[in-house]
């Protein structure tokens, strides 16, 4: 701890060019305000390293010490120090000593002679020196006490880099190598360190630089791999390979949606789709810098495309709603969020609960992806004033809040849920087993960023002022929006609806089928069995209507009135049990026992058919078996056998001796095996 008379504090007065100046303010921490002293409106404004550099030595005494006298030094290092003492200095080793001992006295010995008399007086103990040794030693204590003998007599084992002695042109051949080694596939450091040797031998042959030692050469390769990797992952090398030779700054912003990131990554879970096949799906976030709130959010059954992050964009404008129907209507706002003003600055936000915060993005980083890239997201951003900032190719670290976020959902809310497979294929199970479907995932990852994410504290929310305090999400949105709130935009939710894709679906009593699913409305009673192409009242052309579609919301589809031009909202009328954890699990287990019912699978009929052939063959050999084993009954009744009757053979027909028979006779033609298969 520095004493406090050594300490520049507000007040202080500095000398600057012969003239006293009083230190009166500090702005930011980096610049010093001065007045000139006896006067009250003569100012100065200086960095504050400039201010140290006038003030910071010349208020510290010459006498103080700048190393330390005293220590729990160890036995070893007390003894050398005395020793030390009396071979320069002639101090004797026993404070209580009248005088010097003999061969140690200044006034009749040479510095030499002591120095030799020590060696010889050390040797065969455990501080036994040589003559250049002690030399050293001393100059140590002179510069750093007793701590410079005690660091040389035990070191830490601090690591040398020996490469330093190397010749420049060996090094210079290792860093070409190295520096290759960027995009190309892992190998060993035996393989590079052949390659290394070989170049030397192909640019200077007969060098005696082409001698290296392998386990030299091993060294000096290891000592200029730090910080490369260049034997560590692919992927890992290209992605340092990216990193600015700089010193590196922070990337946060203190304006809403000043800085967004958005990107899409595959969900570590396995879930079952409408019909039974399992599947991995996407998840996409809309990233606030500086709140770390998300904007919007969507899971995808397939990969996402430019129209559906034109679509997510749209929805993190308008602001997102809590969905009725479902659990997701019990989602409350945080009572940090200043509702009432969110609300006056954006009328649209007519919830009486707020779950997620409204920010409106001003830029946005995308990386290369198609996706991002396409001219749907693009002409969206443009029509709202958007900027789009695009990252570099293989730079994640341009967007590393919503990639590090990417992580949080892994371990914080994937790895919670059933069917969760792990971050990669090392730390995948043995077995997946899916247990839910991609709307309960949908509908668990609604609840978790409304009501754990959103409220819990987050490393990279620090203050400034307050650095060793860390805020949640939704406490940093209430700061910065009242500070800066946001503007009124002329999107209406109407506008939002017209983006959705459509359909034409018939409006019927029992409402309107679309993907597997029944949407109703009480709204909808006027439009059922109506006429609007002039077809007959009834039919299909006369109740087609264009319903607007959310591909990444099943729960509801909107209709607008022909009359009215107001959109009417319908909602599945089965989304009470799709959301219910229970009945989710039934259905999964009905699937896993029963099959999904698609084509491939064997029906129950062909099941029946194949028995009853399998019973039909069985019973024709049955009775086949009953007709071969007549009854004695049945061979009573059976006429008698005709009596055989004898007639007469001819020559030709009289069988003769087979020994008898000439072979070789052209009477006989053998036909042989092989004639047959030809």
């Amino acid at each position: 701890m520095t004493s406090e008379e050594y300490k520049l504090k507000l007040g202080a007065k500095v000398e600057i060019d012969g003239d006293l100046w009083v230190w009166e303010r500090v702005r930011r921490g980096v610049e010093a305000t001065l007045r000139r002293d006896g006067t009250e409106d003569d100012w100065l404004v200086i960095s504050m390293p400039e201010l140290i550099g006038f003030a910071g030595t010349a208020r510290r005494q010459s006498t103080t010490p700048l190393r330390p006298a005293a220590g729990d030094w160890s036995a070893d290092v007390l003894d050398m120090e005395r020793h030390l003492l009396e071979a320069f200095r002639g101090v004797p080793m026993d404070p209580s000593a009248v005088g010097a001992r003999p061969g140690y006295d200044l006034t009749q010995t040479t510095q030499e002679q002591r120095i030799t008399a020590k060696v010889a007086e050390l040797a065969g103990t455990s501080l036994a020196r040589s003559r250049k040794a002690l030399f050293n030693y001393w100059k140590v204590y002179e510069s750093e006490g007793v701590a410079g003998v005690d660091a040389r007599l035990h070191p830490k084992g601090q690591k040398r880099l020996v490469i330093s002695k190397a010749d420049p042109r060996l090094i210079a051949v290792i860093d070409r190598e190295l520096d290759s080694r960027i995009n190309l596939h892992t190998s060993s450091r035996r393989h590079c360190a052949a390659l290394v040797r070989r170049t030397l031998e192909a640019m200077y042959p007969g060098d005696a630089i082409c001698d290296v030692k392998p386990t030299t050469l091993q060294g000096y390769i290891n000592e200029r791999d730090a910080g490369r990797y260049s034997f560590a992952k692919a992927t890992t090398r290209r992605n340092t390979s990216n990193s600015p030779d700089r010193e590196y700054f922070s990337g946060n912003s203190h304006r809403l949606g000043q800085v967004c990131e958005i990107d899409s990554t595959t969900l570590d879970v396995q879930v079952w789709d409408e019909k039974g096949n399992t599947f991995r799906p996407t998840v996409t976030a809309l990233f606030c810098v500086a709140s770390r709130v998300p904007l919007a959010w969507a899971i995808h059954a397939n990969r996402p495309n430019g129209f559906d992050h034109a679509l997510l964009l749209a929805r993190a404008i308008v602001g997102r709603r809590a969905m009725p129907g479902s659990s997701a209507a019990t989602l409350s706002g945080s009572a940090t969020l200043p509702a009432e003003l969110m609300k006056r600055i954006n009328p649209y936000l007519d919830d009486e609960s707020l779950a997620v915060p409204w920010i409106f993005p001003h830029a946005i980083t995308v990386d290369g992806g198609a996706d991002f890239r396409s001219a749907t997201f693009e002409a969206a951003c443009r029509a709202f004033g958007i900027t789009i900032v695009l990252a570099p190719p293989n730079a994640p670290a341009t967007k590393p809040h919503v990639e590090r976020n990417f992580g949080t959902t892994s371990t914080d809310f994937a790895q919670w849920l059933a069917g969760s497979t792990g971050n990669s294929v090392s730390n995948r199970g043995k077995r997946d087993n899916p247990t839910l479907t991609l709307d309960s995932v949908r509908l668990a990852f609604d609840a978790w960023i409304t009501t754990v994410f959103l409220n819990k504290q987050h490393g990279g929310l620090r203050s400034p002022v307050f650095p060793g305090r860390e805020w949640t999400p939704n406490q940093m949105y209430a700061a910065l929006f009242e500070v800066g709130p946001g503007v009124q935009l002329p999107f209406r939710a109407e506008d939002f609806l017209a983006l959705l894709p459509s359909e034409g679906r018939v409006i019927s009593n029992e409402g309107i089928e679309f993907h597997n699913r029944k949407y109703d409305s009480p709204l909808l009673a006027d439009l059922r069995n109506r006429s609007l192409s002039g077809a007959p009242a009834g039919s299909r052309q006369a109740r087609t209507f264009d319903i607007r579609f959310d591909p990444c919301n099943d729960n509801a589809v909107w209709v607008q009135h022909p009359e009215t031009e107001e959109w009417i909202e319908c909602w599945d009328k089965s989304i009470d049990d799709r959301a219910a954890w229970m009945a989710a699990e039934t259905e999964v287990r009905l699937v896993e026992r029963f099959g999904t019912g698609a084509p491939s699978e064997t029906p129950r009929t062909a099941e029946f058919l194949d028995e009853i052939e399998r019973r039909a063959r069985s019973d024709k050999r049955a009775r086949s078996r009953q007709l071969r084993g007549v009854s004695p009954e049945l061979d009573k009744a059976a006429a008698p056998p005709v009596e055989p009757i004898a007639f007469e053979l001819g020559e030709e027909t009289v069988p003769i001796s087979i020994d008898d028979i000439d072979w070789d006779s052209s009477r006989y033609d053998i036909v042989t095996v092989k004639d047959l298969r030809a």
